[in-house]
C-alpha cells in the first residue's frame, strides 16, 4: 500500500478528533434535552395534581358520598391528553379519566406514597405522579400521568438533524483542514524537494560548495520560519501575563475599597464618597485599559476595521491640541504650535485623532511645569509631524522599549496610565501606511515623529 502524504495524515487525525468531539457532544445534547424534556412534563404533572387536591378537597366539602365526590371532581379536572386517577388508601380507584394509560398495580401506587416514575404501556412511555392527601379523616391517593411522545419526539427531530448536520460539518471541515495543511506545509515541502535534488555524497565532484551553501540557506529559512512562530507565542504569553497584572491592580482596589466601606455600620456621608470617588477613578482606569487592550488585540487579528474619509490634517492637530490644553494648563505647560499648512488627506479620522492626542498627552505629562511643548507639521514627500517635549528624555537602554505593550518607564506615573499609548499610537499610523517612531531623545527632550503618505 502506498503510504500516506503528511498532508493526508493531518488531515484524518483532525477529521477524526473533529469526529469525536461532535459525536461526544451529540449524545450530550440528547440525553441533556430528553433530561429536560422529562423535566418539564413533571412540573406540568405537578401543577395538574395541586389544581386536582383543591377540586377534591372542594368537593368532598360538599358532598359526603366519596365516590360521587371523586367522580365530580374528575369531570371538573380537564386535562386533555392526560390522565387523572382518584384511589382511596387501599388502591381502589373511585373514579378515573383514563386517557389511553392503563394503570398496572394500583393498590402498589397507593402504597407507595409521593412519587414520579416512567411506565411503558401499549400506547407508549408515559410519566406517572402519585401524591396522596388526607382530606380530613379520609386519605385519598391522586395519580396523573401524561404521554412522553412529545419527549421524544423532540429527540427524534434533534437526532435527525444531526445526523443530517455531523457528516456535513466533518466534510467541510476536513476539507477545510486538507487546505490549510497544504497552505502551512507547503514551505517545508518546498525545502524537502530543493534539498532531493542535492546529492548527498559526491559534493566536492558536484559543485559541492554551492550544494552545501543551498542545504545552508534552506536550514536558514526553516529555522526562521521556526523563531518567528516561537516569538509570536512568547509574545502572546507575555501579553496575556502582563494583561492579568494590570487587571488585577484596578479590581483589587475598588474591592479593598468596598470592602473596607461596607465593614462597619453607621459611615457618614463623607467616607461614602471617598469610598465612591475611589472606585469610579479605578472602573475608569480599568475601562480605559480594556478598551485599549480590545484594541491591540483586534489590530493583532488583523480584525479592526479603517474607516478613511476625506480630512485635513492641519484641522486635525489643531483640534487635538485644543482637547490637551486643559491638561497643559492643568500641568503649566505651554503648548506651542507654528503655522499648520492645509494638508488634504484620507484616513480614519478617529485613529488618527486618538494617535495625536496619545502623543500630546504624553509630552505634556513628562515635561515639566513652565516648558514647552512644541508640534511641527511639514508636507513634502511625506506628511511629517513633530511632536517634541523638554521632559527628562528617555535612557538609552530603554528607547527600544517604549513602543511594548505594558511599559512605563516613569515610576511616578504607574497607576495612571495603562502603557498602551505608544503601541498603539505606532499601530495606527502603520495602519494608514506610516510609521512612528522616537527620532531623537536627550537630557533636553524627546522629539517622536510620525510620517504619513501624502494624499
Amino acid at each position: 500500500m502506498t503510504p500516506l502524504s503528511l498532508r493526508a495524515r493531518l488531515t484524518v487525525w483532525y477529521t477524526l478528533a473533529l469526529l469525536v468531539v461532535l459525536g461526544l457532544f451529540g449524545a450530550d445534547v440528547l440525553w441533556q434535552q430528553g433530561r429536560l424534556g422529562v423535566r418539564r412534563v413533571d412540573r406540568e404533572l405537578d401543577v395538574v395534581v395541586s389544581t386536582f387536591s383543591n377540586v377534591v378537597r372542594d368537593e368532598l366539602s360538599e358532598n359526603a358520598n366519596l365516590a360521587a365526590a371523586a367522580e365530580e371532581a374528575r369531570r371538573t379536572v380537564n386535562a386533555p391528553g392526560r390522565a387523572t386517577i382518584i384511589l382511596d388508601a387501599g388502591g381502589k380507584v373511585l373514579a378515573a379519566n383514563w386517557s389511553g394509560f392503563a394503570l398496572d398495580d394500583a393498590p402498589a401506587a397507593a402504597r407507595a406514597g409521593a412519587r414520579t416514575w416512567t411506565t411503558e404501556g401499549p400506547a407508549g412511555a408515559w410519566r406517572v405522579l402519585s401524591r396522596p392527601y388526607d382530606f380530613g379523616a379520609v386519605t385519598l391517593v391522586l395519580v396523573v400521568a401524561s404521554p412522553l411522545s412529545d419527549v421524544y419526539r423532540e429527540r427524534r427531530e434533534v437526532q435527525e438533524a444531526m445526523l443530517v448536520g455531523i457528516p456535513i460539518v466533518v466534510l467541510l471541515a476536513a476539507g477545510g483542514g486538507l487546505w490549510l495543511a497544504s497552505i502551512g506545509l507547503r514551505p517545508i515541502t518546498d525545502m524537502a524537494q530543493r534539498a532531493s535534488r542535492i546529492p548527498l555524497t559526491g559534493l566536492e565532484d558536484l559543485g559541492g560548495s554551492s550544494r552545501t551553501d543551498e542545504l545552508g540557506q534552506l536550514a536558514t529559512a526553516f529555522n526562521g520560519l521556526v523563531a518567528r512562530l516561537r516569538t509570536a507565542l512568547q509574545t502572546q504569553r507575555q501579553f496575556m501575563a502582563d494583561a492579568s497584572h494590570e487587571l488585577r491592580t484596578p479590581v483589587s482596589v475598588i474591592r479593598s475599597a468596598a470592602d473596607v466601606t461596607l465593614s462597619r455600620d453607621g459611615r457618614d456621608e463623607l467616607e461614602y464618597r471617598e469610598a465612591l470617588v475611589i472606585i469610579r477613578g479605578e472602573a475608569r482606569r480599568l475601562g480605559t485599559l480594556v478598551e485599549d487592550m480590545l484594541v491591540l488585540a483586534r489590530a493583532d487579528a488583523g480584525g479592526y476595521p479603517l474607516r478613511p474619509v476625506a480630512l485635513y490634517l492641519d484641522e486635525l492637530v489643531g483640534d487635538c491640541r485644543r482637547a490637551v490644553d486643559l491638561l497643559a494648563t492643568e500641568r503649566s505647560v505651554a503648548i506651542r504650535a507654528g503655522d499648520l499648512p492645509e494638508i488634504p488627506f484620507r484616513g480614519d479620522e478617529d485613529l488618527l485623532r486618538r494617535m495625536l492626542i496619545n502623543l500630546l498627552q504624553n509630552a505634556v505629562q513628562h515635561t515639566p511645569s513652565g516648558r514647552t511643548v512644541g508640534i511641527d507639521v511639514c508636507a513634502r514627500d511625506a506628511v511629517t509631524i513633530r511632536i517634541t517635549d523638554e521632559g527628562p528624555g528617555i535612557a538609552d537602554a530603554d528607547r527600544r522599549r517604549i513602543f511594548d505593550r505594558f511599559v512605563q518607564l516613569d515610576p511616578a506615573r504607574r497607576g495612571h496610565g495603562t502603557g498602551l499609548g505608544l503601541p498603539i499610537a505606532r499601530w495606527i499610523a502603520e495602519a494608514h501606511g506610516g510609521t512612528l517612531d522616537l527620532e531623537a531623545s536627550g537630557s533636553g527632550g524627546s522629539t517622536f515623529r510620525i510620517v504619513l503618505p501624502n494624499a
